[in-house]
């Protein structure tokens, strides 16, 4: 447990089991919870912030060991406001009786997808998902399909449901002339896994390569259990050309998203802070168009099936051999990526807190 102490202001106790805010652990999740922490404090610097975390682990049983010494740190813990920056903390922090409580939902992926890992796991998820939406307070989303979509599985108000979108680093990713683009390089960003699409990417860029025989594929990110078998489907399809990239420092990210000629994160789950990097950067992107991909990337990337391997090819040699499509979606990228911003979602979710606590005076 982690205080940060200022003058007077909100007392915000932010909860972040089973993440960790960080940005060099390869995590979305742990990233939103780094920025949400760093920009909380820029943009209101009088809060005085309990940071609740239980250091970097993996695993389900080191997550189980974890779990008994949140609860600990949360039951002597004394806030004004409570937020749970994933539904397993706002299912505890729920029954402890912790309120004003605001969750964090990042996506209904559990109720969608359930192949790709242990089942229990997912009906855990869904669990928590049901109790965080009915018994918090006010529940944050990042994109309004989320929103709605639980408005749908749930019988909650509307108003309930706060849109607060990711953001992105521009001081970080921006474009950089001084990188050359590569001419035919295909970069693919994120959990190296078939949820994420790569085993899709592999058996597109086969296709790829019989078009455009200079082409050259990168895949950059944490492994996952997925990895011996995706490296496997990659010697049985015979690729050439292609590196596994293994898990990619913070500081490199911009260099390899600046050189690349294109972009790609077919996922089957939806947003991927990557691609958004990407798109900073002025990098053409090509994203699966599931869940909420469609909305974050609107008309600024080539949105996909990342179930059709035909149409992911052709996508992909598409935009290696359209240099005006290129320019066309690199301007398009960045403009949308200036939509976003880690200081923009920390003011959004900071009047979240200011709702929830005035709704509870009210009371």
């Amino acid at each position: 447990m982690i205080q940060t102490r200022a003058s007077s202001g909100l007392k915000l106790c932010l909860m972040c089991y089973p993440y960790y805010p960080s940005r060099t652990t390869g995590k979305g999740l742990d990233r939103y919870t780094f920025e949400l922490q760093q920009n909380i404090a820029r943009v209101r610097p009088d809060t005085t912030l309990r940071l609740l975390h239980q250091g970097f682990f993996q695993g389900v049983l080191p997550a189980a060991r974890k779990l008994f010494a949140f609860i600990a740190d949360l039951l002597f813990t004394k806030a004004e406001v409570y937020h749970a920056i994933s539904p397993i903390g706002g299912t505890i922090a729920a029954f402890l009786g912790k309120s004003p409580l605001v969750v964090t939902i990042h996506d209904v992926i559990p109720f969608h997808v359930s192949g790709y890992d242990y089942s229990w796991k997912y009906r855990y998820w869904r669990y928590c998902i049901k109790i965080s939406v009915k018994r918090s307070n006010a529940v944050v989303v990042p994109y309004q399909v989320t929103k709605e979509e639980l408005v749908s599985l749930f019988p909650v108000p509307d108003a309930k449901i706060h849109v607060v979108n990711y953001g992105v680093d521009h001081t970080v990713y921006y474009p950089r002339p001084a990188i050359k683009r590569a001419a035919r390089q295909v970069l693919y960003i994120g959990e190296v896994s078939r949820s994420k699409g790569a085993d899709a990417l592999l058996r597109a860029f086969s296709i790829v390569k019989q078009r455009v025989g200079d082409a050259e594929l990168l895949i950059g990110g944490k492994k996952s259990r997925d990895q011996p078998m995706l490296e496997n489907l990659a010697r049985e399809l015979g690729l050439k050309d292609l590196t596994f990239l293994g898990y990619v420092p913070e500081d490199d990210l911009p260099r390899y998203y600046c050189s690349a000629t294109v972009m790609i994160f077919p996922s089957r789950c939806g947003f991927g802070l990557s691609t958004l990097e990407a798109m900073a950067c002025g990098t053409p992107v090509i994203v699966g168009a599931v869940l909420d991909a469609p909305e974050f990337v609107a008309d600024a990337g080539v949105l996909v099936n990342p179930d059709d391997i035909n149409d992911l090819a052709q996508s992909i040699v598409t935009v290696l051999t359209d240099p005006v499509l290129r320019d066309q979606l690199s301007a398009k990228a960045i403009e949308r990526a200036r939509s976003f911003s880690w200081e923009k979602m920390a003011r959004g979710t900071l009047e979240v807190y200011d709702g929830a606590m005035q709704a509870k005076t009210r009371r």
